[in-house]
């Protein structure tokens, strides 16, 4: 009978230790998740699971903020300045033209800058590496100075230097993310990005030019596609904020409404300036 004594008294030290309380405690198929997601935890039986809320693709967000912000407050506030012609035509046709070219640079602009920077990281890695094969020691001292403000000397990571002498391509890789702070970019994030962010400037672009064409009376439309617009505006900043910085959202959100406004008043402004200072050249 001693062993089965021996048994429950080390169960009952376990628990101990562990002290759970009921939150804590998590169902098989909780545990399956943990161990897929970190698979060291396989070891660590009872561990509460934490899902990590980030966003998988933050730059496309980026991209997507980048180019819709654009695309509604230009061609809003080009709207606006072409309705104190008086032309209905004008506007929608100017608006439609900028619209247009104006996605088409803003997704050209996402394409290269994108393909910058996976040129810069082919570039940076092809140095690195011949800096880790003809100055391995000198690499080494790099990595410890990185992590010698974190309490870790040279003995304490002496394990991790000699798995990088046996894989020079994990010892490039890492120091491209520890001492460059350069990721490996997606090959599609080129394109995905052109595409990001010329179509968001497109959509957010349409949505001051639509009242104009419905509506024959420029004065009406442009009343209209303020109001649509502001609103739009403001919703995009507010949720915008959300994502940049939750606190600040009604900040955010006014900031953002504010800019558009004073870009079309400015906009509206200089062309009414401007067409009445000079009438003669206009109407030829």
């Amino acid at each position: 009978m001693l062993p089965t004594y021996s048994n429950s008294l080390d169960v009952s030290k376990e628990t101990d230790h562990l002290e759970f309380d009921e939150e804590s405690t998590i169902g098989s198929s909780q545990e399956d998740l943990a161990i897929s997601r970190i698979p060291h935890r396989e070891d660590l039986k009872g561990i509460r699971e934490h899902v990590e809320e980030h966003f998988d693709r933050p730059e496309v967000v980026r991209d997507f903020i980048i180019g819709f912000a654009d695309g509604i407050t230009v061609p809003f506030a080009l709207a606006a300045g072409l309705s104190s012609l008086g032309d209905t035509r004008i506007v929608i046709y100017g608006g439609l033209a900028e619209l247009v070219s104006g996605a088409i640079s803003m997704g050209l602009g996402g394409y290269l800058a994108a393909k910058s920077d996976a040129d810069h990281y082919k570039t940076e890695r092809e140095r690195e590496a011949r800096e880790v094969e003809l100055f391995p020691n000198e690499e080494e001292e790099e990595i410890i100075e990185l992590f010698e403000p974190y309490g870790l000397d040279r003995e304490s990571m002496e394990p991790m230097m000699v798995r990088f002498r046996q894989n020079s391509e994990k010892f490039v890789d890492f120091m491209m993310r520890f001492e460059l702070n350069l990721e490996l970019p997606d090959p599609r994030r080129s394109w995905i990005s052109a595409l990001t962010i010329g179509g968001s400037y497109l959509v957010g672009g349409l949505i001051p030019l639509l009242p104009y064409m419905f509506v024959k009376e420029t004065i009406r439309g442009l009343y209209i596609s303020c109001l649509v617009t502001l609103v739009t505006l403001f919703c995009f900043g507010y949720l915008k904020s959300i994502y940049l910085r939750p606190k600040q959202a009604l900040i955010g959100a006014l900031q953002t409404l504010a800019i558009g406004a004073i870009a079309a008043a400015f906009s509206f402004g200089a062309v009414a300036f401007f067409d009445d200072a000079s009438p003669a050249v206009l109407d030829t």
